[in-house]
């Protein structure tokens, strides 16, 4: 369990030096801020995307998804609203936002990870 949690926290961080500079669409996903209070993000495949937003300064806080139980959905061709509030470790001074996501396949006893990445948003 420990070797795929670091498998997949390297995933991750790879990722993270290959997503585009300006953070406003990847894998399926646009993110956008709204009227200064939220971030509008559309999943525009046609499987559910699951997330995690946080602060980027705060990476304590960043945890992986390993199930849709997990991490807020996005199902597929639609849009969330995150309220600035409820990015992780956020404060009123925050200029961005990491968005990491995941798509996941059942199987046998549990879920696969097909597919994850990251947004960086400027809020």
């Amino acid at each position: 369990m420990l070797k795929r949690l670091v498998l997949l926290s390297a995933a991750v961080l790879l990722a993270a030096c290959a997503s585009d500079p300006a953070g406003s669409t990847q894998g399926g996903l646009r993110a956008e801020p709204v009227e200064g209070s939220a971030v509008a993000v559309t999943n525009t495949t046609d499987q559910p995307v699951y997330y995690l937003i946080v602060n980027p300064e705060a990476l304590a806080s960043w945890r992986p998804c390993t199930s849709p139980a997990d991490c807020p959905e996005i199902g597929a061709r639609r849009t969330v609203r995150i309220p600035y509030a409820n990015i992780e470790m956020y404060q009123a001074d925050s200029r961005e936002a990491e968005l990491y996501w995941w798509k996941f396949a059942r199987v046998e006893g549990g879920y696969v990870t097909v597919d994850e990445g990251q947004l960086r948003i400027q809020l």
